[in-house]
């Protein structure tokens, strides 16, 4: 009979599905479609936000950036998480509220060519997110 052994917590196979499985190939279709919606969301951004400046960031309110992503997708709030999670872009508080923050400045912090590595980066390392 053979034992099979979890891996520790310490180890890097923790919480990932093992290589070959369809749980591995539903983690990394589902790593990369949320990839997608945080390129979208960031390319929002970079379309309908203004810059500060000449080389500032671009910027948007989360009012605006509300009133154009939800028809886009549903997941606003979450992506938007997600995408500062990953530095791609910032705000202030822990969690925006429709309405009560909608005065919130949302702050792209990666843009063009660079946003998309950083995308093609986090969906190929990350088949788990």
């Amino acid at each position: 009979m053979s034992v099979m052994c979890a891996p520790s917590k310490d180890s890097s196979e923790y919480g990932r599905p093992k290589p070959g499985t369809l749980t591995e190939m539903r983690a990394k279709k589902a790593a990369a479609h949320v990839a997608r919606e945080m390129l979208t969301l960031c390319e929002v951004v970079e379309d309908y936000g203004k810059r500060e400046g000449e080389d500032g960031p671009i910027r948007i309110t989360f009012g605006r950036l509300f009133g154009i992503y939800v028809n886009i997708s549903d997941k606003v709030v979450g992506t938007l998480l997600r995408a500062r999670k990953h530095k791609m872009v910032d705000f202030e508080g822990e969690m925006l509220f429709q309405k009560r923050d909608d005065h919130v400045i949302i702050t792209l912090l990666l843009e063009g060519a660079e946003l998309k590595t950083a995308i093609r980066e986090h969906a190929a390392a990350n088949p788990k997110d």
